[in-house]
């Protein structure tokens, strides 16, 4: 395995394991910190799929068969499936990947500090079903993670970056229902590192498992694209969306230039 592949990989797991801290209880991630990353996050994957990914998958392709209508309409069939896809696995998540721990009996997000500490505001944060909570999580992860490799080697950078950073505060999220839970440190940590591992197990899936053809692999880029779209547009508009704020929309601004100078389709980039 390449050096720079092993890297993005072990990187991914940090950026999911290193959140384990929060299981001694010392450390607090306010709230609105955790709306700040989820909120540049979400805007950061939404500028990488018009940026890098959505050039990427119109772009690869070479010969007459990829110039027609047709496989353009198969290229946005696969975005909306994508769509579709996350529209399922959101009702095994309850939308834990926009940075949320939704609680249904009273209606409001959870205070990611409640579980320190305090007892949750309602009885469904002590019993969320985790169980299918991680099946979601874990397919949610598995699915983006398959284009971060693309066939020839290269990193898709856009998409390794969208995913450390997205996944910083379901991370978070997770640690807090572990603990509300009553979850051992180790049972915490061994289910935190199952998810951490997912988007490098799809990606090794797609690169051993999966044939290196350009029009299978452009569809999956497809879907994957369509689950981005959906996730970062929740996120965009789930966080106060009916209050102007200066704060959110620097916040925004910022992700869109850090997308912009990420390196992404060698083809476009080099014909820049």
């Amino acid at each position: 395995m390449d050096a720079s592949v092993l890297f993005s990989y072990l990187l991914i797991i940090a950026g999911v394991a290193v959140w384990s801290i929060l299981l001694s209880g010392r450390w607090h991630i306010s709230s609105r910190t955790i709306q700040g990353i989820s909120v540049f996050g979400g805007a950061f994957l939404l500028a990488s799929c018009f940026i890098n990914l959505v050039p990427h998958i119109f772009d690869s392709p070479t010969g007459p068969c990829f110039e027609t209508s047709v496989w353009h309409f198969k290229l946005a069939a696969s975005v909306l499936l994508g769509f579709l896809i996350q529209l399922v696995l959101e009702h095994l998540t309850r939308g834990i990947e926009h940075g949320h721990n939704h609680c249904e009996c009273c209606g409001d997000d959870a205070n990611i500090n409640a579980h320190h500490g305090h007892e949750g505001h309602c009885h469904e944060q002590q019993s969320h079903p985790i169980l299918g909570l991680m099946i979601g999580l874990c397919t949610h992860a598995f699915l983006e993670g398959m284009p971060i490799v693309a066939s020839d080697g290269d990193i898709h950078q856009g998409l390794l970056y969208g995913i450390v950073i997205h996944n910083i505060p379901i991370s978070i999220v997770l640690v807090t229902l572990f603990i509300s839970n009553h979850y051992s440190p180790c049972k915490a940590v061994g289910l935190l590192l199952l998810f951490g591992l997912m988007a490098p197990m799809g990606s090794i899936f797609n690169q051993y498992f999966l044939p290196a053809d350009s029009t299978l692999q452009n569809i999956v880029m497809g879907i994957v694209v369509g689950i981005l779209l959906h996730v970062s547009a929740s996120i965009l508009f789930d966080h106060d969306h009916n209050h102007f704020s200066w704060a959110k929309l620097g916040l925004i601004a910022l992700a869109f230039a850090a997308a912009y100078f990420t390196p992404g389709c060698s083809d476009i980039y080099s014909s820049l």
